[in-house]
């Protein structure tokens, strides 16, 4: 008699080599036609069941600013989701080790579709077979199969017509904690299209010199808060700060005939530090 447990783990794409399944792109660009690829490589020893599955979902923050991943948003599911109407071809299948497969995506969209960008999270499960760890300490007869799977999640995006994105930010809220600064940015996507770009962050004191100098990556899809942090070299001194936020759509892992071009949005804003 054998019991089996099953072990799952979930991974965003920085966890690719942990799965000893990789994936290349790690964000697919359907073409207008609703094509698109996805090579599943088998890195491991041994052979690994593969699993291909859509769900709609989109990154955001909480409250705390950790990045989490939104998957019950019903409503924009209803007007942005690509779910249920991307197929993968092969959905299913058993890939021996180190070999590749390719995996071709197709869109079936509805002819009154409307403009816009549609998107999906593509789960991709993998896991070797079942591995017998014995029977010491289990009565006779009986051993134990640990099968672990490992879950890879990575993004897909369909262009529809014409398409736009555009920021605007509402409001800043800043916290200083010694000489630790804390920006929570309120913002709304205005556009038919994710942003997909980064932001440049500059701070700058009274006597116009540099305080904070940094930028980040984004994926800002609807509305929501961002919150980002810097540690100063020094606990500033108190007085009207100017803070600027520039935000472009230009990503070094992202070819930018992929994004959705919109002009720079430059949100300023005075700052008072105690």
């Amino acid at each position: 008699m054998k019991n089996l447990f099953l072990l799952l783990f979930s991974l965003l794409p920085f966890g690719a080599a942990l799965a000893q399944v990789s994936l290349a792109p790690t964000a697919v660009f359907l073409d207008k036609n609703g094509m698109g690829s996805l090579y599943v490589t088998n890195n491991s020893e041994t052979p690994q069941e593969i699993t291909i599955n859509f769900q709609f979902g989109y990154s955001a923050q909480d409250k705390n600013g950790i990045l989490i991943m939104v998957y019950d948003d019903s409503v924009h599911a209803k007007t942005n989701g690509l779910a249920s109407m991307v197929k993968a071809f092969p959905r299913a299948f058993n890939l021996p080790p180190k070999q590749q497969q390719l995996v071709r995506f197709q869109v079936r969209a509805p002819k009154d579709l409307a403009d816009g960008v549609y998107f999906t999270r593509v789960k991709v499960g993998s896991g070797g077979q079942a591995a017998d760890v014995g029977t010491s300490g289990l009565p006779e007869g009986i051993s134990t199969l640990i099968n672990v799977r490992f879950e890879q999640v990575i993004v897909a995006f369909y262009k529809k017509g014409k398409v736009n994105t555009s920021l605007v930010v509402d409001k800043v809220d800043t916290k200083l904690d010694s000489n630790f600064i804390r920006f929570a940015i309120d913002y709304r996507n205005t556009g038919n299209a994710p942003f997909l770009g980064k932001v440049k962050i500059t701070l700058r004191a009274p006597d116009g010199s540099i305080v904070v100098d940094g930028s980040q990556t984004m994926a800002m899809y609807f509305e929501g808060s961002r919150i980002t942090g810097f540690q100063l070299a020094e606990v500033p001194k108190p007085g009207r700060y100017v803070l600027e936020l520039k935000y472009e759509t230009q990503r070094a892992d992202m070819a930018p005939e992929d994004l959705v071009q919109a002009p720079p949005y430059v949100y300023k804003t005075n700052i008072q530090l105690p």
